[in-house]
Formats: C-alpha cells, sequence, structure tokens
C-alpha cells in the first residue's frame, strides 16, 4: 500500500509546471473578470452571496477535493509541522514545553480544532481556506458600501496565483494577519471615540493568538490612537498576566517564537543589495542577527513616520494603509522574510491599493502574484544561492533567479509608494 501511495506523490518539477499552467488560467480569468465591471457591480446588487458562494466552490472547494482527495496529495509547505503541533495539542500538550512552535501560544491550540473532526493534515489546510473566505467575506462586507467594485475585487482574490497556491495548496496563515487588522478598523469605524480599550483588547488577543510579528504595527497604531498609554495598558492587562502564566508553566520558553528569525531568506532588499555589499565588507550568515534589528528599524520607523505625517486624519481612515505598509516594510528590510509573507497583505492590497481601471496597477498585481509562485521554487530549485559577489552571475540561473527577485522587490517598492501617497498624500482617492 505504501508503494502505491508513493507512486501518487508526483516529481516536484511536475507539481510546478501544473502550477504554471493553472498560474495561466487563472490569469486569464482575472483579465476576464476586470473586463466584466458592470456586470459584477450588477451582480452586486443582486446576487453577491450566490457569486461569493460560487467563487469558494470554484476557486477553493472543488480544487481542495481533487488535490487532496482525489489526487490525493500529501500537504506541503507548513502544513506538516502545523499538523504535529495540532496533535500535541489534541493530546493536551502545553505549548513550547511538550512541543515547538514558533506561533503565539493559542495557535496550536486553534489549528487542532479541525484536527479533531478529522485526524488529518488536510484537514488543517481546509481549515485554512475556511478561515480564508471567512476574511474575505469580511472584507467585502466592509468595503461594498464604498465600492461597487467589491464583489468584482473579492472575485479577483480568489483567482490571484499567490493566495491560490499558498492557501488552497500550502496552507499559510500570513492572510489572518489581515483578518486581526480588518476586525480592528471594523471596530474603529463602528466606534469613532473611545475605541481604545476596544482595540487595545484586540490587539492583544491576536498576540496571543497568531505570532508576535503582528507586533510590528503596534508603534504606527500608537501614533494614530488619540489615547496611546489607555490603548498600552489595556494590552498589559490581557498581555501581563499571560506572559506570568506561561513564565510560570516553562520559563523563559515561551520566547521560541521570538528566535525564529535567523535564516537569510529571500527575496528583500538585503538579498538584492548583498553581492554589492561583499565587495565593501563580509556579512557572516551565522551572525546575521544585526542585519535583521537594522531591518527591524526601518519595518517600524517608516509606517510610524506615515502615521506622524497623516496624524491628523482619523484612525479609521488610514489603518488599511498602515498595515500594509507595516508588512510591506517587513518583506523589504528584514533579510529573514520570504515571499509566501506577501498573503499577510495580498488581500488589503487588492481593496485597499489597486485600481483596476489602470494598466499599470494590474501588471504590478499580476506580476507580484506570479513572481511570488515562481521566485521561491526557483530559488529552491538551484539549491538556494546566497549571491556573494556579481561574479556569480556568469551562471545563467543564478542571474535569472536574481532577476526575479530583484522584479520582486520592485513590486514591493511600488505598493509601499502607493500605500504611502494613499495614506500621507491623501489625494482621498474616492472608490468607483
Amino acid at each position: 500500500m505504501r508503494l502505491d501511495h508513493d507512486r501518487l506523490h508526483m516529481p516536484i518539477l511536475t507539481i510546478f509546471y501544473i502550477k504554471l499552467l493553472i498560474n495561466l488560467g487563472l490569469t486569464v480569468g482575472i483579465i476576464w473578470t476586470i473586463s466584466k465591471s458592470d456586470l459584477f457591480a450588477k451582480w452586486q446588487q443582486e446576487n453577491e452571496k450566490l457569486v461569493l458562494g460560487l467563487g469558494f466552490l470554484l476557486f477553493r472547494l472543488i480544487p481542495w477535493i481533487g488535490i487532496f482527495l482525489i489526487v490525493n496529495e500529501e500537504p506541503r509547505g507548513d502544513i506538516p509541522f502545523f499538523f504535529y503541533k495540532a496533535e500535541a495539542a489534541k493530546r493536551g500538550g502545553f505549548v513550547y514545553r511538550d512541543f515547538w512552535s514558533y506561533h503565539a501560544p493559542l495557535y496550536a491550540y486553534i489549528i487542532s480544532i479541525p484536527v479533531w473532526i478529522w485526524h488529518n493534515a488536510r484537514a488543517i489546510v481546509l481549515f485554512m481556506v475556511l478561515m480564508e473566505s471567512g476574511i474575505l467575506w469580511l472584507t467585502y462586507q466592509t468595503y461594498k458600501s464604498k465600492s461597487s467594485k467589491a464583489l468584482q475585487l473579492a472575485v479577483i482574490y480568489y483567482m490571484l496565483p499567490a493566495a491560490f497556491m499558498y492557501i488552497l495548496v500550502d496552507g499559510q496563515e500570513e492572510v489572518w494577519f489581515w483578518g486581526a487588522a480588518l476586525l480592528i478598523w471594523r471596530y474603529t469605524l463602528k466606534r469613532t471615540t473611545d475605541y481604545e480599550v476596544g482595540v487595545g483588547l484586540l490587539y492583544a488577543m491576536t498576540l496571543l493568538t497568531i505570532k508576535v510579528t503582528f507586533i510590528f504595527l503596534l508603534p504606527a497604531l500608537l501614533v494614530m490612537v488619540k489615547k496611546p498609554i489607555k490603548m498600552l495598558l489595556v494590552m498589559a492587562a490581557v498581555g501581563l498576566p499571560a506572559v506570568g502564566f506561561l513564565y510560570w508553566q516553562i520559563g523563559d520558553l515561551f520566547l521560541m517564537p521570538i528566535q525564529h528569525t535567523e535564516q537569510l531568506m529571500t527575496p528583500n532588499l538585503f538579498s538584492v543589495s548583498r553581492p554589492f555589499i561583499e565587495l565593501l565588507f563580509h556579512v557572516d550568515e551565522k551572525k546575521s542577527t544585526m542585519i535583521n534589528w537594522f531591518g527591524l528599524l526601518f519595518t517600524v520607523f517608516i509606517p510610524v513616520y506615515m502615521a506622524y505625517k497623516a496624524r491628523h486624519r482619523h484612525i479609521n481612515e488610514v489603518l488599511p494603509g498602515l498595515f500594509i505598509a507595516c508588512f510591506v516594510c517587513m518583506m523589504l528590510f528584514q533579510a529573514s522574510a520570504m515571499g509566501a509573507y506577501v498573503i499577510a497583505y495580498l488581500m488589503a492590497v487588492l481593496f485597499e491599493i489597486i485600481d483596476i481601471r489602470k494598466t499599470a496597477h494590474i501588471v504590478v498585481l499580476l506580476a507580484l502574484n506570479w513572481l511570488t509562485v515562481v521566485q521561491p521554487f526557483v530559488w529552491v530549485y538551484i539549491k538556494q544561492p546566497a549571491y556573494i559577489s556579481p561574479g556569480m552571475f556568469g551562471n545563467l540561473s543564478y542571474l535569472f533567479e536574481y532577476a526575479l527577485q530583484l522584479m520582486n522587490v520592485l513590486c514591493f517598492l511600488w505598493v509601499l509608494r502607493e500605500t504611502y501617497r494613499k495614506v500621507v498624500v491623501s489625494e482621498t482617492a474616492v472608490l468607483a
């Protein structure tokens, strides 16, 4: 029986070619959807639930059934590690002490929920897909009163190659970050004054639920809120007892998530500038913490600067933009950031920044998605080279992969520029 299963497991290159074909089909679907603005505006008024339901069925549920139940592929990416954590949590294990985790303390227990229903790693992938669709539905609900294109954007999102591959195939959870920011944003939309207690509670719960990385957004948020001390006190009221309890149970093992920043990844500003940095001084990969601290400075400083420049505006006008800026900066400046993190803000970028009436916006959106799928595969396939001198580009494989990285970083910079314009220059871009 084991031999049959191995026979079903497709070679990595075959899977990559299939991914490219799927990407092509999805791209054609996106272009068709963009050309039907009037039709989608009409559906938004009359058939929104049916269209969103069909989108989920065609681009998430049926492909999930095809990949994991019919073809019987094993879940890839982080899912095996997630399943290990979920199993341990289901057995009643204590996070960080009884099993490894680079996530917030409650994360393993949340992803164990589907494993109680079906003890299989595929259940976690389906759970991620359902969570993503829930976040998309809530995003659509938030934007539909502002834009007649909200339904069209929701359907486009379902077809974005990066979201399709990283969430449906690899079960990445980064889109949860946008889900958390969305809940905070919706709270500030409903409660325009004295919102600090609610925002503080939601923020603290996010830090206990997903990943410590969400802390990057906090400094910019503190600049925007009217009573930052009040918000911090509320967060401390939730966070300090939780940290105290963890320390009482397991000592400093709860610092495990913070230690997961050592490995140098691609693509980011450091990975594309390294061949030229190395001409001036050598970078020791085993002591890369300094590079990450330097990157952290910019990751926090740029969103804080944007928040300071936009401080005259209400937080509910700029929160999505600050969220995007924060996670784009993380991908640009953190040497340990990788392409999959684009999932954190892809949905937000589509609804908040992209104008599908502009060709340049569509080109960048598609390029970012294609590059996010293709570049990591090529980099791993050519044995994850670190470009430590321009002379390495004599190898055409290296030159090709480096060009992919460079284009990826340029896409990130474009998103950051457009977000800056939206938040700071504040052209009061009225959504059509």
